[in-house]
Parts: structure tokens; sequence; C-alpha cells
């Protein structure tokens, strides 16, 4: 089975009821999932993707969600899980007869909702030419994640992918690792980074800038940071490497279901490996550094929506502007 909904739903959820290795080999074994075709991860989302992967490709993913409710038997959500109702309603239910309604003629073509989704043809060419500056992030430790190039020869991404100026050191940037349009994979060129020149990281709001080593601006050119506005209802695309797949785009049920100064919630897809992306807007300027996702306390609220959730462009421009090694 391919990759769905449900597992990310399953992937976000477990690794917070579940944070720590030990913990999932236990609920590995009793799944009847051989332990030596895991590869374990220490962060509890990669390593929950590694779980489910393999869970998915022998048909034991019920058998994990057992295990779990073994551990939690009143937990609402491994109890949708069992039930398969963890699938998200993505649109509004229509009648049947509903689109056979006669219309007059000057109606039978208009928007539909409250925002228009007509974009022009050059969205898609500024779309290309942002992407350029994406990357795959490949750790040492084998650990995957994405970011992007600033001017500067600054990368961004976030403080969970590196976070310290030692583990940067181990960590290699592989910029073009997708596939053309005949789906043929293209060469990727790598990069080593160069901390010593420059690196900031915030734990709090878990992002991290480093220099890169050499000249990647030349080639890959820069995705420049400017203060911007988010609000609710806005519409946000994911430039990003999924899983650390080749690099791929979100494109749809992309609203904002949150914004403050802080913090943007959005229904926009990501999967582990989506860490340190950058969050466009439909001009194409960056409004957000992707870094988590799954059941999320709505800021202000005790609410708990199923989201994925970036940091506010505005505090990492701060922190460059800032530096002593941004060009401004």
């Amino acid at each position: 089975m391919a990759w769905n909904e449900t597992l990310t739903k399953l992937n976000y959820y477990l690794a917070d009821r579940y944070p720590f290795q030990d913990q999932t080999v236990r609920l590995v074994r009793a799944a009847g999932i051989p332990l030596a075709f895991i590869r374990f991860n220490p962060a509890a989302i990669d390593n929950w993707y590694a779980i489910l992967v393999e869970a998915d490709n022998r048909n034991r993913v019920m058998d994990l969600i057992q295990a779990a409710l073994v551990d939690y038997p009143d937990d609402p959500i491994l109890k949708k899980a069992v039930e398969g109702q963890l699938e998200q309603d993505l649109g509004p239910k229509i009648k049947e007869d509903d689109w056979k309604n006669p219309e007059p003629a000057d109606t039978l073509e208009k928007l539909i909702g409250s925002q228009s989704t007509l974009l022009p043809i050059s969205f898609l060419e500024k779309g290309l030419i942002r992407s350029r500056s994406v990357a795959r992030v490949v750790l040492g430790n084998g650990t995957l994640g994405s970011g992007f190039l600033t001017k500067g020869n600054i990368f961004i991404t976030n403080h969970h992918v590196f976070h310290d100026a030692v583990e940067a050191k181990t960590a290699k940037l592989q910029f073009n690792y997708q596939r053309n349009s005949e789906g043929l994979d293209l060469q990727p060129s790598e990069y080593q980074l160069n901390p010593d020149d420059g690196f900031l990281t915030s734990e709090e709001d878990d992002w991290s800038l480093t220099k890169v080593d050499g000249d990647p601006n030349q080639d890959w050119g820069a995705i420049d940071i400017r203060p911007v506005e988010v609000k609710a209802q806005d519409f946000v695309n994911i430039i990003q490497h999924p899983a650390g797949d080749r690099k791929q785009i979100a494109l749809y049920h992309n609203l904002v279901a949150f914004a403050n100064d802080t913090r943007i919630q959005y229904l926009t897809d990501t999967l582990p490996g989506s860490s340190g992306s950058p969050v466009f807007n439909t001009d194409w300027r960056v409004v957000a550094l992707h870094h988590s996702g799954g059941w999320l306390v709505e800021p202000g609220t005790k609410k708990t929506y199923y989201r994925n959730e970036g940091i506010h462009i505005n505090l990492i421009y701060e922190a460059l502007k800032n530096s002593e090694f941004y060009p401004g």
C-alpha cells in the first residue's frame, strides 16, 4: 500500500505517545515485526515513519495499533484507527441532485468559495526558481531533513535538524535532488556546511542558520527573507523533501488555519524529512519555516487540531538581521 493520510496521522500520533526507542522496540515485537528490518532512529517522528513503512509492507499496521491499545485501552485516536475513521473529510458533501439544478447561463462560470484560486501562469515559473534553493539535508547519523538557502550562502533549517555547530559539520546538503519532467533522476550537487564562519540556533523557536562552504548562491540562487504578514485563510505552498525523498511540492488543501506573531498552522501536507522546508504564500514569499505537525494545540486555546505548523519567518528575519554574517 502507498503511504497515505492515515499512516501520516499515525506517524505523528505514535511519535508523541512513544518518543523513545525502547518503547518502540517493545511495540514492534508485540506486533510480530522482525526488528532486523527496521532502521531505528533517535528522532521519534523518523523512527515511527520507518516502523510504519515496514508494518505496512507486512500488513501489520493494525497489529501495531492493537499493541498500543494494550497500553492505552481508552485512547479515542487509536480506537478511530481500528475503526478506519482517521481519514480526513477533505470537502463538503454534495447532495446527489445539487449539480442538476437549472442555472441561468450567466452563473455557469463563477468563483467557488470565498477566495479566488486563479493565479497568473508566472506562478509556476516563480515556484521553479524558488525551488532551486531548497535542498535535502543528510546528517552523519543518517537523519534526513530539508532546508533552504538565502543570500550570503546561509542555509536555514530547524534546530531539531542542526542542534549545534558540531552536528552541522557532519551534514551535507544536496541541491537538485529531484526528478525531471520525464521522471529521470537528476544529478544532485553536494555542499558541506561551514558553521565556523557563522552559526546561530534557537531551541525555543526551532531554527538554525548556518554558513555553507563555497558559493552555492552562484549556482542555486537564494530565497530572500523579508518581514511578511500572514493571516488565517491565506494559501501556502511548501517545497520539501518529504521522507527524505526527491524534491516535491504540496499544492492542495493549503489553507492557513491559524497565525500569530510566532507560529503559523496550516493544512498543507508534509512528512518526516520535511522539517526545515520553506512555506510560501501565493506571491512566493517565505512566510514560515516548517517544523512540526500532528495533533497540535492552537496557541491561546486548549483546543487540539490535526495540522502542520511553521515558525513565523519574521522571527528568523530578526535573527538574520542582527547576526554578524548576514549581508542584509
